[in-house]
């Protein structure tokens, strides 16, 4: 039921990456001499004890297949602990470690509350006095400083590596997924749903794999993603995506001409709320609500947003001729099954 996403970079991009990035880092140590890498070293201490109590280490087991992963999290307001559905998935026995040897057992554990589509997971647990992270709601700029705090099986203590944070282009056609991030420079060692923190202490995001193949390349799911859906887990235990039950892409026609009118409908599934108002393969959206439709990322974007069981109306052009259709959004049958962030699947 899960697929690895496949790596679409070009191979040797991760080498030149890490070329590049300690080249930089040469220039800047040679350049400002020992006085700088002593700051260096106490800038990194002071985060390290600002946000280090936050940083939380994750076992989690599946007891009938003996299955065993480890990862990363941190702590959120309210007693939860964040970090991504990879790790939680299809587990039964959740143990975390705090930095500072405290242990909390799976019976302490009040709730696990996961999205697949964003990789978002929250463990809700008793709160034991303990101390939150800030997170970045802001954007991010290219190249800015990405501090990884982390766990591994032989550290005592945290360990801490630097690079640089860049956006990528995949994801963010979900109503709730920015576009994820990533990180360049010595690949992460640390487990899935390591934090990533500016130099203010900041979360940037967690951790979620790597490109197969890549290396010095790391897949960061941001923190604005985890802002969002960490809303509606705590308030409603699952995020609702709206769906009708159909397929489309932009029209040829569009495409030539360069027009922005809709998208072209090119399968429609049955008994779907498509379905039922009688929308058929070759019907073009042209706009939601009022809403002009450019593109099926923003009508999907549309359309997951919308509170199910809500009326929306589409403009649809169909053999030339204009027309409009009240549409019930229900929830999406099959939510949750196949590659993570597939653009791919009904809407």
């Amino acid at each position: 039921m899960r697929s690895r996403r496949k790596s679409e970079f070009v191979r040797g991009t991760g080498k030149v990456v890490i070329l590049l990035w300690l080249f930089s880092m040469m220039i800047v140590i040679g350049g400002c001499g020992q006085s700088s890498l002593q700051g260096l070293e106490e800038d990194l201490a002071q985060v390290v004890m600002e946000v280090g109590p936050s940083v939380v280490c994750i076992m989690a087991k599946n007891e009938s297949s003996g299955e065993v992963r480890f990862g990363s999290g941190v702590i959120l307001l309210g007693g939860y602990i964040l970090t991504t559905e990879n790790i939680l998935d299809n587990v039964d026995n959740i143990t975390m470690k705090l930095q500072d040897g405290r242990v909390i057992n799976d019976q302490e554990i009040i709730g696990v509350f996961c999205d697949f589509e964003t990789n978002v997971s929250l463990i809700q647990v008793e709160n034991k006095e303990l101390k939150p992270v800030h997170l970045m709601e802001e954007g991010v700029e290219n190249g800015c400083l990405g501090i990884a705090l982390g766990n591994t099986k032989y550290s005592k203590g945290l360990n801490v590596s630097l690079g640089t944070v860049t956006k990528s282009w995949i994801g963010g056609s979900d109503a709730y997924d920015e576009s994820l991030l990533i990180w360049q420079g010595p690949a992460v060692p640390y487990h899935g749903g390591t934090p990533i923190f500016n130099r203010n202490g900041d979360l940037l995001g967690l951790t979620e794999g790597k490109p197969e193949g890549e290396d010095g390349v790391v897949f960061i799911l941001p923190a604005r993603t985890c802002v969002r859906v960490n809303e509606v887990l705590k308030k409603e235990g699952k995020v609702k995506r709206g769906w009708i039950g159909i397929f489309c892409e932009r029209s040829a026609k569009c495409e030539k001409a360069k027009t922005s009118e809709g998208v072209l409908i090119t399968k429609v599934l049955e008994k779907s709320p498509a379905f039922k108002v009688g929308l058929n393969p070759g019907d073009r959206i042209v706009s939601f609500n009022g809403k002009p439709i450019e593109s099926s990322a923003q009508l999907r974007r549309l359309i997951s947003a919308t509170e199910v069981g809500s009326h929306v109306l589409l403009s649809v052009i169909r053999r030339g001729d204009n027309g409009r259709t009240n549409v019930v959004i229900k929830t999406a049958e099959h939510n949750g099954l196949g590659m993570r962030r597939c653009p791919h699947r009904a809407i």
